[in-house]
C-alpha cells in the first residue's frame, strides 16, 4: 500500500476504529497527507466516547474487532442519532465478510476487505465525502 497520490480529496473529520495498530496507523497517516482531520481509536468503546463529544463526517472502522466491533459501534452511533450520524465505511480481514453479510445488506454500507489499497481508500473516502 502506497501512501503516494496525486488525486487530493475534499478534507473532513474522520475517525478511524481498528485494533490493528499498523492497519489504523496507515489509514491515519494516509487520510492526515490528503489534508483530512483525522483521530483513531483501537476499540469500539473508546470510538462511542469520542463520537459522543465530537462530530465526524465519517468514521472508518474495522468489522471485526473485541469488545464493542463494527456492527455493534454503528447500532450504538444509529440508536443515539437516528437522523443525523456520522457516514461510515468498514475495512475488514474477515474473508468476504461471511460472518457480516447480513448486517452488511441490510444497512448498506461499503466495506473496503483487507489488505487494501490506498488508492481504493481514497476513492471510497472522496465519494462519502
Amino acid at each position: 500500500m502506497s501512501l503516494l497520490s496525486n488525486q487530493r480529496v475534499s478534507s473532513g473529520r474522520i475517525l478511524v476504529v481498528d485494533d490493528d495498530e499498523s492497519a489504523r496507523e496507515l489509514i491515519v497517516s494516509s487520510l492526515r497527507a490528503d489534508g483530512h482531520d483525522v483521530e483513531s481509536s483501537s476499540n469500539g468503546l473508546e470510538a462511542l466516547r469520542l463520537v459522543v463529544r465530537q462530530w465526524y463526517d465519517l468514521i472508518v472502522s474495522d468489522l471485526k474487532m473485541p469488545g464493542l466491533d463494527g456492527p455493534n459501534l454503528y447500532s450504538e452511533i444509529t440508536r443515539r442519532w437516528p437522523t443525523g450520524r456520522p457516514h461510515v465505511l468498514f475495512v475488514s480481514a474477515c474473508g468476504a465478510t461471511s460472518e457480516y453479510d447480513g448486517f452488511l445488506k441490510v444497512i448498506r454500507a461499503p466495506v473496503l476487505a483487507k489488505p487494501f489499497k490506498v488508492r481504493d481508500l481514497r476513492r471510497a473516502i472522496r465519494r462519502m465525502l
